[in-house]
């Protein structure tokens, strides 16, 4: 793979100018015919490459699936400074459990595994998470903070209100975050958040940060029974996108989010940004045993809920169902 990632940086650096066979060969440091079966191995996975005699090979289209060799190129064209470890990966069983076992193994953190597909992908409370190949991403970045648990308590809220906003700016789309994890689209799940840590002697060993994004799934392609209430990049555009490129982005929204957040500039933001991003604000929901309208979120990132009685509850954690007006 790391041939294939030099050979495709070499091509994202051309900026779509044509590179001889030749040039290719001597600055890959492989014979023309090795090069050859490179070029040959990735249109099989869908770039395409055009040919002109006497001038050599153009970069034409890249596949819209996440592929890890592209994914690889950017990183090396654009490198994220946070991540001191990235596993781009194929199919894997999940990204926080790849991610948990390299913190366990002692892998120099913090870290970012990503996956094209995922066996066993799960949400909050052991849910299954839907994790088709090639259609979506999925990423996990992995630290040790050595912070008390009470210094984390909102990371997964601003990571949401940092994602909600590249993701306005990119694709203009009205994305909001649902309390705890959830980034909508019109009331429509189009990506969740898993953020799961263990805890030793008061300080948080290790957390994992984990995001499933819906890229280009049609509405037809999610199973029956979420297609009502998700949806993806492509539903909501009209348009594919280009899943390496897109993972490229994220990972630096996330690594600059992480170190804001941990160099204590994130809470002031938290705090004023949250209302213009909150799916929640002014609606009737219920939690558990509880049923109420949602005020916002506390400065420690707990749910700020006006019962019927008018009295005041603050969820620090749970499902949250917005009650039906009809």
């Amino acid at each position: 793979m790391k041939a294939v990632a030099e050979l495709l940086r070499i091509f994202l650096r051309a900026g779509g100018g044509y590179l001889s066979g030749e040039a290719l060969a001597r600055e890959l440091g492989f014979s023309r015919v090795y090069v050859h079966k490179l070029m040959e191995s990735l249109r099989r996975e869908g770039f395409v490459f055009h040919a002109v005699r006497n001038r050599g090979y153009r970069l034409d289209a890249e596949p819209v699936c996440f592929h890890a060799g592209l994914f690889s190129a950017l990183l090396a064209e654009t490198p994220i400074p946070f991540f001191r470890t990235i596993r781009p990966l194929g199919s894997i069983s999940s990204t926080n459990a790849v991610a948990e076992a390299e913190l366990a193994a002692g892998t120099e953190a913090p870290l970012l595994v990503t996956a094209t597909e995922q066996t066993a992908g799960r949400g909050r409370r052991g849910r299954r998470w839907h994790s088709p190949p090639d259609r979506n991403f999925y990423l996990s970045a992995g630290l040790r903070p050595a912070l008390a648990p009470s210094r984390l308590q909102t990371i997964t809220l601003f990571l949401g209100l940092r994602l909600c906003h590249f993701l306005r700016d990119q694709f203009a789309l009205p994305v909001l975050v649902k309390w705890p994890n959830d980034l909508l689209v019109h009331d429509r799940k189009l990506a969740g958040m898993l953020t799961e840590a263990r805890v030793d002697a008061e300080q948080t060993r290790d957390l994992v940060f984990g995001l499933g994004l819906n890229g280009n799934l049609a509405t037809d392609e999610f199973p029956e029974a979420l297609q009502p209430i998700a949806t993806s990049l492509q539903s909501a555009t009209g348009q594919s996108v280009s899943l390496s490129r897109l993972a490229h982005q994220v990972a630096f929204v996330i690594g600059e989010a992480m170190e804001d957040y941990f160099t204590g500039g994130a809470g002031g933001e938290l705090v004023k940004d949250w209302p213009a991003v909150d799916a929640l604000r002014g609606r009737e929901v219920t939690t558990g045993d509880q049923t109420g309208t949602v005020l916002g979120i506390s400065p420690s990132g707990s749910l700020r809920l006006r019962r019927p009685d008018g009295s005041l509850a603050l969820l620090h954690s749970g499902e949250v169902s917005v009650r039906s007006t009809s």
